[in-house]
């Protein structure tokens, strides 16, 4: 039973939302940093990194992220200024603030150029942040 209940809560973990707790900054080599820039008339504003710990990769917005809100976005990334569909790896979970989202585990930041905020229900970018 013991068994049953740690392999459980190992899925649990591991099946997890892609937003990590953060009460500060991960600690880590920054791969990428960036500032927001509002686009299709949205006002978004503040730094975003991309760290790797180890074998992982974070995006981290920092504390001073601000985004003026819109139905259902999601973050991913483009490449030349076209969106990657692919690239969509998590919603957005709050619109200010500090938050860290873990990468996935293939993801190459060599593919893109850009961080994106994008909403899904429209198809169109909210923000962007090139580096």
């Amino acid at each position: 039973m013991k068994r049953l209940v740690l392999l459980l809560t190992t899925l649990t973990i591991v099946m997890s939302p892609s937003l990590a707790k953060a009460d500060k900054a991960i600690d880590g080599e920054v791969i990428h940093s960036a500032s927001f820039v509002g686009e299709s008339n949205h006002e978004v504003s503040g730094g975003v990194q991309i760290i790797k710990k180890g074998d992982v990769q974070y995006l981290v917005l920092q504390e001073d992220f601000k985004f003026d809100g819109a139905p259902d976005p999601k973050l991913g990334f483009t490449l030349s200024d076209e969106f990657v569909e692919e690239s969509l790896f998590s919603g957005l979970n709050h619109d200010e603030g500090q938050q860290v989202y873990r990468l996935p585990a293939d993801f190459d930041s060599s593919k893109y150029d850009e961080i994106t905020i994008w909403c899904h229900k429209f198809s169109v970018p909210l923000a962007e942040a090139k580096y």
